[in-house]
């Protein structure tokens, strides 16, 4: 996705310069939440001002938000159908190819090579594994990466990049508070779910595979909304929608309140992006030469990459494995590998598991 935004923005429609593009890029990966979504934002920004990174944010989300939306509500009035049962009891298998290729890239993308990441990575799956708070682990890495990695400055680019106004900034954070006191107000029922969602995004550094162990620990392990079954059902439904992958909020936010916590849950787990932006905004240059700043980012990617690990092991506990399963899994996360194809192996997952489960 951030490279078809490159294409249509900087290459297509040439509202933006590369350096701009870049610039936002090197800015939205520094910040947790969902990257992509961040970055639409902040090229809406560039290019319209703050209407330009309204419009942009919700017109980037709407598609995928309406189409999960129309695929969590037919989930949960026909799971019981037989159909649909065989469909998810491969796509769970499917889910688990996924999680452990994101890991596996991951891994090998960000800490390939790095001793003291690796180890970091081991140390934070296996925390998780006793039952240790997620928050307490990412704490804990960004500490010992701050230690640790001390040396050399994150690149900057010299784009031709507007800054943020003092009133602009005041405007969104504004709304987003304004936003939570009404959901407090008038959907107090959702009030906590939109709690967890805001926590998930402010932890999420690294890309939104890192949310999904944070997510899976507050949803399943922590507050017992669903179970591992349901909330993997989730997962492959979000794999099959065009957009952000943690549009799978708005299926945890059906599935536990309807439609109002489908748009709290959704709206908690984006929105804390752009506020983010805005504020990072001035200070970025400043940020991201930091060498400890550098340093806790590269400790908590560590403990992402223990997340992940931690997530596809207990996602792979949770399926019934038989021949067939077995069998399944391996062609996807061969699949995975070679072509890296998520949505087509979501898609013929779900026709073949029609057929053969």
């Amino acid at each position: 996705m951030v490279q078809y935004l490159r294409e249509t923005l900087v290459d297509k429609k040439r509202w933006l310069l590369p350096d701009t593009f870049t610039k936002g890029l090197v800015t939205c990966q520094s910040l947790p939440g969902a990257i992509v979504v961040n970055l639409a934002s902040y090229c809406g920004y560039q290019i319209r001002g703050l209407s330009g990174l309204v419009v942009a944010f919700c017109a980037f989300l709407l598609p995928s938000f309406v189409l999960m939306l129309l695929f969590a509500s037919f989930y949960k009035e026909s799971r019981d159908l037989s159909l649909v049962k065989s469909a998810f009891n491969g796509l769970e298998v499917v889910v688990v190819a996924i999680v452990i290729n994101a890991a596996w890239r991951f891994c090998s993308d960000r800490i390939k090579g790095d001793i003291p990441a690796i180890l970091l990575a081991a140390i934070s799956s296996t925390m998780l594994m006793l039952r240790t708070s997620p928050l307490l682990v990412i704490a804990l890495t960004g500490l010992i990466g701050m230690l640790i990695y001390t040396k050399g400055s994150m690149a900057t680019f010299k784009g031709d990049v507007k800054g943020i106004t003092l009133r602009d900034t005041a405007l969104i954070t504004l709304t987003f508070l304004m936003s939570y006191g009404f959901i407090y107000l008038f959907w107090n029922h959702v009030f906590d779910l939109s709690n967890r969602m805001t926590k998930i995004a402010l932890l999420s550094f690294g890309g939104v595979y890192t949310a999904l162990p944070i997510m899976y620990h507050e949803i399943v392990e922590s507050m017992g909304w669903m179970d591992s079954k349901t909330f993997m059902d989730g997962i492959a439904l979000g794999q099959v929608t065009p957009g952000p992958i943690l549009i799978n909020a708005t299926f945890v936010g059906y599935i536990k309140e309807g439609l109002i916590g489908a748009v709290a849950a959704t709206f908690a787990i984006f929105a804390p992006g752009p506020v983010l932006l805005s504020l990072a905004m001035p200070f970025i240059d400043k940020i991201e030469a930091s060498p400890y700043f550098k340093g806790a980012t590269k400790g908590m990617i560590a403990a992402f990459a223990g997340l992940l690990i931690f997530v596809a092991i207990k996602f792979a506990l949770a399926v019934h494995w038989d021949l067939l399963k077995a069998l399944f899994f391996g062609i996807a996360f061969l699949w995975l590998i070679w072509k890296n194809n998520v949505l087509i192996v979501a898609l013929v997952g779900a026709g073949l598991s029609m057929l053969l489960f």
